[in-house]
């Protein structure tokens, strides 16, 4: 026991083992072709049918669910001998498998089935069916190349449905057989067209989509000559086979560079990029759109923060600052100015008093007044308001007030200067030596 444990220490649940069957049968055993009878066939309601495939030396379950068997172009029935491809598949609650048949030829065309193997293993050899010899389908051809049958339902299939999606480009259907003996030729000459640019244009093919609707083995046949699977091979425009149904496989798929199960789904796989590209391209401009938008209304407030920036410091502005600050400041010295000299007055008020107290303008004043009382004393007592009132002044021919007697000598001739004028007169000397004039 001991050694058993030392070769694997790792103990599996039953679950668990069947998984890993199952993981190892799915990445290991490839789609198929297998060749046996047909026994215990049984149909149910569901339209699925289980039944064995048997040789002389084994048999193995396979079922025909309900979707394939609208491929088959015959019924299936009890102890016919059959081709059926598909891929095997575990059952994980049993742990046992079958086969699920996904088409069926009778053995009578057991012969081009071998054909197409063999031709299939030496290509495959050579390298012609390289994963890294495939070139890139592009996302948006401009300009397709079909190489199909004009008058064949895939192509209106293929072009009803790009029209539906609303691709954009042009499809150019480069005409040629797609079954019978001549049709490989055909083929092989219409990829070769397609190397040249896009008729009476300088552009040139984008893609090239090989195609025909689904048929028998014999019908697809055209498409697993050599000559056909090497020029597809060789083609330097990128390739998409789409031939027969889902369940049909040729040596054109896996010579191009793309498989399509069908026609129909080789303008969905067309379409699907442009609309996911056109799709991006929404969003991205939308998001592009949003982010300029974003920009400019940032550059708008960098904008106008700078045009406030530039009126606040532009020199009228600022000539309006300086011009409000003087208005300021001159209010502000005019305030200072009388609150100094209000204290400059408070301080003068004592030195006014003390001035008016030691002031000479009031014995100026009353000096002023005596004089003007003596002007008035003298006005009344002066010579012209004496000889108003009957007064006579004597002078003599010079003028002289004569005021004594003894100025008079004999009867000299003096005047009498009276108010409103002079006389002459004489002094006559009396008795008692007075004067009478």
């Amino acid at each position: 026991m001991e050694s058993f444990l030392k070769n694997s220490e790792e103990v599996l649940s039953v679950g668990e083992f069947s998984r890993r069957f199952k993981m190892l049968v799915k990445a290991g055993v490839p789609e198929l072709w297998l060749r046996g009878e047909i026994s215990n066939l049984k149909t149910y309601g569901s339209g699925h049918t289980y039944f064995t495939i048997k040789d002389s030396e084994a048999a193995v379950s396979a079922v025909l669910f309900k979707g394939y068997s609208k491929s088959l172009a015959f019924p299936l029935k009890e102890g016919m001998k059959i081709l059926a491809f598909g891929e095997v598949s575990v059952y994980e609650a049993r742990s046992s498998y079958q086969l699920i048949v996904k088409a069926a030829l009778k053995d009578g065309l057991g012969d081009l089935a071998r054909r197409f193997e063999e031709l299939k293993q030496k290509l495959s050899l050579e390298g012609l069916f390289d994963a890294s010899k495939k070139k890139r389908i592009p996302a948006l051809p401009r300009n397709i190349a079909v190489v199909t049958s004009p008058s064949g339902a895939a192509i209106r299939d293929f072009c009803r449905i790009l029209k539906r999606r609303g691709w954009r480009g042009n499809v150019w259907i480069l005409p040629s057989r797609v079954q019978g003996a001549g049709a490989p030729a055909e083929i092989v000459s219409a990829i070769s067209r397609a190397q040249n640019n896009v008729p009476e244009t300088s552009a040139p093919f984008d893609l090239i989509v090989v195609m025909r609707g689904g048929g028998s083995l014999e019908d697809l046949w055209a498409f697993n000559d050599e000559s056909v699977a090497r020029a597809l091979a060789a083609s330097l425009v990128p390739v998409i086979s789409a031939v027969g149904h889902e369940i049909d496989f040729t040596l054109s798929d896996f010579a191009a560079d793309l498989r399509a199960e069908t026609p129909s789904a080789a303008a969905e796989y067309i379409s699907s990029s442009y609309i996911e590209l056109a799709n991006s391209l929404r969003e991205t401009s939308l998001l592009l759109a949003r982010n300029v938008e974003f920009l400019l209304a940032s550059k708008r407030e960098c904008l106008r923060a700078a045009a406030e920036r530039l009126r606040l410091n532009s020199p009228q502005d600022r000539i309006e600052n300086f011009r409000v600050s003087l208005d300021e400041l001159s209010a502000r010295l005019g305030l200072y100015a009388e609150r100094l000299l209000g204290e400059k007055r408070a301080l003068l008020s004592p030195l006014e008093s003390a001035f008016a107290a030691a002031s000479p303008l009031p014995r100026l004043n009353l000096l002023r007044n005596k004089i003007d009382s003596l002007k008035d004393k003298l006005d009344i007592l002066g010579v012209e308001n004496t000889l108003r009132r009957g007064y006579a002044l004597p002078i003599d021919d010079c003028g002289r007030i004569l005021s004594s007697i003894s100025e008079f000598k004999g009867e000299m001739p003096f005047w009498l200067m009276l108010s409103d004028g002079k006389v002459k007169a004489r002094a006559i000397r009396g008795a008692n030596q007075e004067l009478d004039a």
